[in-house]
């Protein structure tokens, strides 16, 4: 039976964590690690509900969207919302896991589920992301090694960029050692002067990579004593919220607002002229209304979000953007059943369920 932390293995792998942006928590806040797990809840909000409904289908496990513990907590008092949640929790012996706005970010996550359901393929992303901290591994190693040590590097994680993997940079040269009498060289004898044919290797990865590359490398590496240097990186985003694609028929903004209506089974909010041609869309569920400059710049028509403010509505429609408020609610919760099919296939030694509340309870309005 799977644990809870197979669970965040598995979620590691769908939602990594790199991408939740820096004022975020996710991952496990309520729980044991180590706490088998034969069902599951997937829910939009931490709601007291979706931990009722999760005791009632005898779930370990609650995964949601929303996190529960966001500040730093003094005290767990049932006084407080979140204090009540936490215990009945526990009490239940329910754990909780947060994917935030990594699951945001994901591939597959919240905003492709959204651009998804208004016929977009292949999005581009655009806005905020989490900034990356990356290495740049060089390896020397004897010519005939190569092979082997790029295969072993990019195992462990190096050599990816974008949608390429075992990406690596090869120059030859000459390289030089003398052994004392105490060495064991892999090429050449003690005592005497060296020169091998040698490559000098170069593969990106990531710092959170950086203690498992070196590990497969030296495993690899015929030499006793490798030459192996670590350069830090620029940080960088590696991969924005949200998503931003042409429809396959353009159309006029009443009739695409007439369509997220029924799409969303929402009552959405539209700022622009009904009249207006929406040719590009930008999605960023939730709450994202300051993303309307990103959107705008990545060429976008219109930007369909959860809340709009109304300073920012005011600022973005004199500004030449249009923009969509269709509830954070029904922004979201496609995703979060995207989010329960994904981790399905991923652990499939667990039922996974939805929490969907009714209308007008839980989060979700009517």
């Amino acid at each position: 039976m799977p644990t809870v932390r197979d669970v965040l293995s598995a979620l590691e792998s769908i939602a990594p964590q790199r991408h939740a942006l820096s004022f975020d928590r996710v991952g496990l806040q309520v729980g044991d690690i180590d706490q088998p797990v034969s069902r599951a809840v997937v829910s939009l909000d931490r709601s007291l509900e979706a931990v009722k409904f999760a005791g009632e289908q005898s779930a370990q496990l609650l995964l949601a969207h929303h996190p529960l513990i966001f500040n730093p907590i003094s005290s767990v008092d049932t006084r407080s919302h979140e204090g009540r949640t936490i215990v009945r929790l526990l009490q239940q012996g329910t754990s909780f896991i947060a994917a935030h706005t990594n699951w945001d970010a994901a591939r597959g996550g919240i905003n492709d589920t959204l651009a998804a359901m208004f016929g977009v393929e292949n999005p581009d992303t655009f806005g905020m992301g989490s900034e990356v901290a990356r290495f740049k591994i060089t390896i020397f190693a004897p010519r005939e090694s190569t092979e082997r040590i790029i295969d072993a590097a990019s195992g462990a994680g190096a050599g990816l960029i974008g949608a390429y993997s075992r990406c690596a940079f090869v120059t030859g040269g000459q390289g030089t050692f003398y052994g004392d009498d105490t060495s064991n060289p892999a090429v050449g004898e003690p005592g005497r002067q060296e020169q091998v044919a040698e490559d000098r290797i170069e593969m990106s990865l990531l710092q959170s990579q950086a203690k498992a590359v070196v590990r497969a490398v030296k495993k690899a590496h015929p030499y006793e004593e490798p030459a192996i240097d670590l350069f830090a990186l620029k940080a960088s985003e590696e991969l924005p919220l949200g998503r931003v694609g042409k429809l396959s028929s353009p159309c006029t903004l009443a009739e695409f607002a007439s369509r997220t209506d029924e799409l969303l089974k929402t009552r959405c909010w539209v700022w622009g002229s009904p009249s207006e041609r929406i040719k590009k869309v930008a999605f960023m569920g939730g709450a994202a209304d300051t993303a309307w400059m990103d959107a705008q710049r990545a060429g976008a028509d219109l930007l369909i979000t959860g809340e709009v403010k109304q300073h920012v509505a005011l600022e973005a429609v004199e500004s030449g953007m249009t923009l969509i408020a269709a509830g954070h609610y029904q922004t979201e919760q496609p995703g979060c059943e995207s989010l329960r099919a994904s981790m399905s296939v991923a652990v499939p030694d667990a039922e996974w369920l939805l929490f969907t509340p009714e209308p007008g309870r839980a989060g979700r309005p009517f």
